[in-house]
């Protein structure tokens, strides 16, 4: 049920992160191109949770002082100075951005490497399709 969402922990975040592939989420109303709030058991912050402002970009899971996780999207901004938790592979994004109010969400841990793969995949998958169009034009 929901969407699945593949995300590499941030390494300095590592006891967050695995709240955060533990539980089930909720995509909250109050969601926008901003971000994507999450809504479900909120995730503690471990020491240092308030830094100093920080560079951010779409895919950023931040965890606010209330834990209830948000999912940098589109529009976000380009600083911040929430803990940034993991990070949302981009091959994964158009389906996040798809996501509506009360959609359930679960994240997935995955590796560098892989979520690069995937996103190859991906570019290979639409090189194909925009050759295959052009091969239809009159």
């Amino acid at each position: 049920d929901g969407i699945e969402l593949r995300a590499m922990p941030e390494e300095t975040r590592l006891s967050e992160a695995a709240a955060l592939f533990r539980e089930r989420y909720e995509v909250a109303p109050a969601s926008d191109r901003m971000g994507v709030r999450l809504a479900g058991p909120p995730i503690a912050s471990g020491p240092g949770a308030e830094l100093l402002s920080h560079g951010v970009a779409p895919g950023a899971v931040q965890l606010p002082a209330g834990g209830s996780p948000i999912v940098l999207a589109a529009d976000c901004q380009t600083t911040g100075g929430y803990p940034v938790i993991a990070h949302v592979a981009s091959v994964d994004m158009p389906l996040l951005a798809q996501a509506k109010p009360g959609e359930a969400i679960r994240f997935k841990p995955v590796t560098l490497e892989e979520a690069q793969r995937l996103d190859r995949e991906r570019q290979n998958g639409l090189r194909a399709l925009e050759a295959a169009i052009r091969c239809r034009r009159p």
